[in-house]
């Protein structure tokens, strides 16, 4: 049998791989002389090493914004509040982490919507208790979610009978017919007020929002949400606690969430849907400081504003804008969509109060936006009512900022939304139906 002849090594394939560990040891020293002498092209681009900020909140190595939000200072933030988005129908849910303290205002749009927001409130809420509920008014794009489908025992997907609840503060009235003085007719309500009287059954505290403002049958003004006393939940002033309004809005509970720090105060202000005529009264209440009952008890300059009335024009008034003079604003609404109204400038966020809030902010996000509206006429107003959607922000979350810098403590309030970082007036959407006119 022929002995097989013997292979000879490949005195090229030798060749090669010395010469890719000669280039893999030269690409090493070059990395490491370069992190030496640019130290910030790591730190930049990999995230290599600790921000070192300014006092402006600068970066003094990469020169990263520290004002920009991000998801996980969010998620690490001691208070943070989360419209949540709510896809085609205007509406408000708004979730509220402070500190270990779980807090909802309102749960819209509609009664198949507490699927959605219990699921969201699922990822914070792990110990199954909102210790603080605020229910701003009656109308159902504010209630219809708390009590959910009308059915029974495990069978009811409201969010009112999926948590524990601490405490709840509701809205003092309701608006009656013009015609015969009679209570409107409203089931969703009927179902609510049912879903308090549960409530009630199993421990919790339910408050008007008139009871905390004057501190009645054990309400309070200012809840504080944490051992320093230095994070706040205050009900303020509305002169429809106690006086019946002719629209429904009016009577919404107007919320400040405050955080107190050795820089100074900042402040997340929700008036739910309160109208023109509402924020007036506010206003004019609050710029007699005799009034105020605390230095809590106030209308101060806010970090962040969320729109009245879903961006309605009937809201969001340049009486309260000017003095709150917020930095950032989130709407909750479906920007653009002709739910309401088939007049382009009427559909939430109206024109007007682009107008408005332009004069203080550009930063402005809203949860989401209609896509294939049918055609606008010359007269402004859309052909029908079909139309799609899709997150413009998607969920607007807003949060307190501490850092260490160079000179002490940098604190500030920022956002990160869950979809496009980018202003609401940067969008295609604005550009096309509210640019030209504001």
């Amino acid at each position: 049998m022929a002995k097989r002849a013997k292979r000879k090594k490949s005195r090229k394939g030798s060749v090669i791989i010395g010469a890719i560990a000669v280039i893999l040891v030269l690409v090493i020293i070059a990395a490491v002389v370069l992190y030496v002498v640019k130290p910030e092209i790591y730190h930049k681009y990999l995230g290599v090493g600790e921000h070192t900020w300014n006092a402006d909140g600068i970066c003094a190595v990469c020169g990263l914004d520290g004002n920009d939000g991000t998801e996980q200072g969010a998620k690490d933030s001691e208070f943070s509040v989360h419209i949540i988005d709510l896809g085609k129908n205007a509406g408000d849910s708004i979730y509220i982490r402070a500190s270990g303290n779980d807090i909802l205002i309102d749960a819209g749009a509609t009664g198949a919507s507490a699927p959605l927001i219990c699921s969201y409130l699922d990822k914070y809420v792990t110990d199954g208790k909102l210790e603080y509920v605020i229910a701003t008014h009656a109308d159902s794009d504010h209630i219809s979610a708390f009590t959910g489908s009308s059915g029974s025992g495990s069978s009811r997907t409201g969010v009112l009978y999926n948590y524990k609840v601490g405490t709840l503060i509701r809205f003092d009235n309701i608006t009656e017919k013009k015609s015969g003085n009679v209570q409107k007719p409203n089931t969703e309500i009927g179902r609510f007020f049912a879903a308090l009287d549960y409530l009630e059954s199993n421990g919790t505290s339910v408050y008007t929002a008139g009871q905390c403002y004057y501190e009645q049958e054990g309400a309070k003004r200012q809840y504080f949400l944490d051992d320093g006393k230095t994070l706040s939940m205050n009900i303020l002033y509305n002169y429809y606690y106690y006086n019946v309004s002719d629209d429904e809005n009016n009577h919404s509970v107007v919320t400040l969430f405050t955080k107190t720090t050795s820089n100074g105060s900042f402040n997340w202000l929700f008036t739910g849907d309160l109208e023109k005529d509402g924020e007036s009264r506010l206003v004019d209440y609050y710029s007699d400081s005799s009034n105020s009952k605390s230095e809590y008890d106030v209308l101060p300059d806010v970090d962040f504003y969320k729109a009245g009335h879903h961006g309605s024009g009937t809201s969001s008034s340049e009486k309260l804008l000017n003095v709150i003079k917020p930095e950032y604003v989130g709407i909750s609404c479906c920007a653009g969509a002709p739910e309401y109204t088939a007049v382009n400038d009427n559909t939430f966020p109206y024109t007007a109060v682009f107008g408005n809030l332009l004069k203080h902010t550009r930063k402005i996000y809203c949860t989401s936006v209609a896509k294939n509206l049918p055609s606008l006429g010359s007269d402004g107003k859309f052909d029908g009512r079909s139309y799609d959607f899709e997150p413009c922000n998607g969920t607007v979350i807003t949060y307190f900022n501490s850092m260490r810098t160079e000179n002490g403590v940098y604190e500030n309030v920022k956002v990160w939304c869950t979809d496009s970082q980018e202003s609401v007036i940067d969008t295609d959407w604005y550009k096309k139906y509210r640019e030209s006119a504001v």
